[in-house]
């Protein structure tokens, strides 16, 4: 994928080639979902990638980012009705061979 960038009267352009057509339909279905055109939908999404100028801010999101996993597994784990033996885990993958 290739980058061109340039400014035109305060507001610079962004040329992408080479774009995987995968990643295209993606942006497009997401723009349609999100009622923008696929260049507002591509502004949307470049915007909410976080600046990570200094470490400091970087570290702090790696650890919001570390705390969000955290608590989605502590999640998991309460929702579990304890562990599976070897034999059930066996029986398990045998029923869904069949």
């Amino acid at each position: 994928m290739m980058l061109v960038c340039c400014q035109n009267a305060g507001m610079a352009t962004l040329t992408i080639r080479n774009l995987p057509e995968e990643l295209h339909h993606s942006l497009k279905l997401r723009a349609k979902r999100n009622h923008r055109s696929l260049n507002q939908e591509v502004i949307a999404e470049l915007s909410a990638v976080p600046d990570f100028t200094d470490e400091a801010t970087r570290l702090a999101a790696s650890r919001e980012r570390m705390r969000r996993v955290t608590a989605e597994i502590d999640g998991i784990r309460e929702r579990m009705n304890g562990f599976m033996s070897g034999e059930e885990i066996n029986a398990a993958i045998e029923e869904g061979r069949r």
